[in-house]
Parts: C-alpha cells; structure tokens; sequence
C-alpha cells in the first residue's frame, strides 16, 4: 500500500506517523521545508498550484490524506486528485461543517470535521462512555462497538472489517489502543469504525458485534 498526504502540519505528521509504523509507503507533500520522521518521503511543493500537478503519477498510491490548514484549498486538492485517479481512496480534513458536504461532492470518500470530532472527544470524556456519532451529510457515521462473548469477530484480524468498505479507527483492548490492523479481535475490545450508514448495519448484522448507542 502507498499513500500520499498533502500537508505536513500536525494532521499530516500524525497520519504519516501511524502509517509508516504499520510499514505503509508514505509520501508527504508540503510547501515549507520539513525534516521528515521515519521512513516518509518528503517532497517540498506547492499542492495549490495547478502547475505542481503537471506532471504528478498516482499510479502507485492507494490512497490520499488532504490535511491542509484551508478549506478552500482542500476542495482544490480533491477535485485534483479524483481527476487524476478515478479509484483513489481521498481521505479529507475539513476545518468548516459547512464545506463538509463540498468535499464529498468533489470526491473525498471521507471527510474528517475537526470541530465535530473535537466536540464529540470531550462529550466521551465526559460521560465515560462510547458514543455512537451521527454525521448529518452523505449518511458517514463513526460506531463504537462494544465485543461481546460469542461474537463472530473474535480471533478476526481488524484488517477483515475493513473489507466490508468501513474504515478501522482504532480499538481499545485490555485498557491499550490498538492500531495494528493485524491484530486478533478478542472479546471485550471496543472498536471504532467509519463508514457509510449502509455498510456499518451490515457489519453489525453480520458480525453479531452488539452495538453500543448512547
């Protein structure tokens, strides 16, 4: 697998963190000189120049992380992207619920709202409780699941959920956070999901997962 991040800010840096810890090809494009961590190959450009994409080959990446400070620019991004790849998977951060739903109709696949996310964080500190997150655009939910005994994902790798078209957050086994998509399932981990409406019924009828609502 390879991916691409537009932006080496703080989103960007964690994503490529995460990504090269999993041994995931990880390129990292930014305007401002950057000494990369890791494995990541960094390139200094600017994405928000047509003139950068001239000549750029997606060929080889699976997906695409668009973590830039500007909305604007993030649409810009997208629209580049899905040009250029048809089947690329565009991952967004998106600083204004408004433009949330831009994104998706310029082709991101899934679209991170910054404040929704932070607001949501507190409420589950809060409360000491997972927290089922509705998303009010392209029917994107994120699901915490709770594990219970007999459930058919126990011994199933994390990475086996993902083959169902959601997305595996993380998940939260024995009191640790678990971000190794090899990792085996077992009961009593929580796991957190992003996905479509559609495709989140359909792993938690499938996978006798119990839901946890709030």
């Amino acid at each position: 697998m390879k991916v691409l991040i537009l932006g080496y800010g703080d989103v960007g840096r964690t994503a490529a963190r995460i990504l090269t810890s999993r041994g995931v090809d990880t390129v990292v494009v930014d305007k401002e000189a950057h000494e990369p961590e890791g494995s990541v190959e960094f390139t200094m450009g600017d994405v928000t120049s047509e003139s950068f994409w001239e000549n750029v080959d997606l060929s080889d990446f699976d997906a695409a992380i668009v973590a830039l400070p500007e909305d604007t620019h993030a649409i810009f991004c997208v629209l580049t992207l899905r040009k250029l790849k048809e089947d690329l998977k565009i991952y967004v951060r998106c600083n204004e619920t408004e433009n949330a739903e831009k994104m998706y109709i310029a082709g991101a696949n899934y679209v991170v709202v910054l404040p929704m996310v932070t607001a949501e964080m507190i409420l589950s500190e809060v409360f000491g409780e997972s927290i089922r997150r509705k998303m009010g655009f392209e029917n994107i939910e994120i699901a915490v699941y709770d594990v219970k005994k007999g459930s058919k994902m126990i011994g199933k790798a994390l990475k086996e959920l993902e083959s169902r078209e959601v997305m595996v957050i993380a998940a939260e086994c024995d009191e640790e956070i678990i971000t190794d998509l090899d990792y085996r399932i077992k009961e009593g981990c929580r796991i957190a999901v992003a996905g479509k409406i559609e495709r989140l019924l359909e792993l938690e009828a499938e996978s006798s997962i119990q839901n946890k609502k709030d």
